[in-house]
């Protein structure tokens, strides 16, 4: 079974508060009043990761470069009877390619992770959700959700206000890597546990003129 969209990127959002325009379908394509979504092009999209192996994760860019998603039907994490080890935790690694005009840097400004958890008795759950820029690892921006059993029921994490971490200025292109992971401790358990990442994972960019501090 094919999960919903789990990402969606938003390009170009402006300097000042983003604003969408009718016609965008569900409001994915976020237009700024400065750098238009035009002037950004996704080139590829990879996948790799147990969360999202070969032919389990499906990548779909559309017509005009600037609005992606990635579903999955595997991103799912257990512990309990029936369970191996590694089935405790997952992670996919989505990566990016962007090409834009010169002069202009991006930062990430929210993100969505969203799925459902059953956890059992003394049992704990994690979403985590971490972006670098390809060549700044050491800059890595996470978030991280912790969910306490007993959970039966979705969960979401909303987060990213305030983040300033942004992409090296002089260059046309950048890959940015959307490093994720979900995972139940302990990974053993007489009782059964399950964390699925299913529902819309979104991510909004900013974009500003590099030298503009504001």
């Amino acid at each position: 079974m094919r999960f919903s969209p789990a990402l969606f990127l938003f390009l170009g959002a402006a300097i000042a508060a983003p604003a969408t325009t009718p016609g965008d379908g569900d409001g994915l394509l976020i237009v700024p009043t400065g750098p238009t979504a035009v002037d950004v092009k996704i080139l590829n999209v990879t996948a790799i990761g147990s969360g999202c192996p070969v032919g389990h994760a499906f990548v779909n860019v559309d017509a005009t470069g600037t609005i992606f998603d990635v579903s999955f039907d595997e991103y799912t994490v257990a512990v309990g009877p029936g369970a191996a080890a590694s089935d405790s935790r997952k992670n996919c690694r989505i990566s990016i390619n962007l090409l834009f005009p010169e002069g202009l840097s991006m930062s990430i400004i929210e993100t969505r992770f969203s799925g459902y958890a059953g956890l059992s008795a003394g049992q704990s759950g994690t979403c985590r959700a971490g972006y670098t820029f390809s060549g700044d690892s050491n800059q890595e921006v996470v978030f991280q959700k912790n969910l306490v059993s007993p959970y039966d029921d979705n969960y979401s994490m909303l987060a990213g206000q305030g983040v300033q971490s942004w992409s090296k200025c002089g260059k046309t292109t950048a890959i940015l890597n959307v490093n994720s992971e979900v995972r139940i401790t302990p990974i053993t358990s007489p009782t059964k546990g399950i964390m699925t990442v299913r529902n819309p994972w979104r991510i909004q960019t900013r974009w500003q003129r590099c030298g503009d501090d504001s």
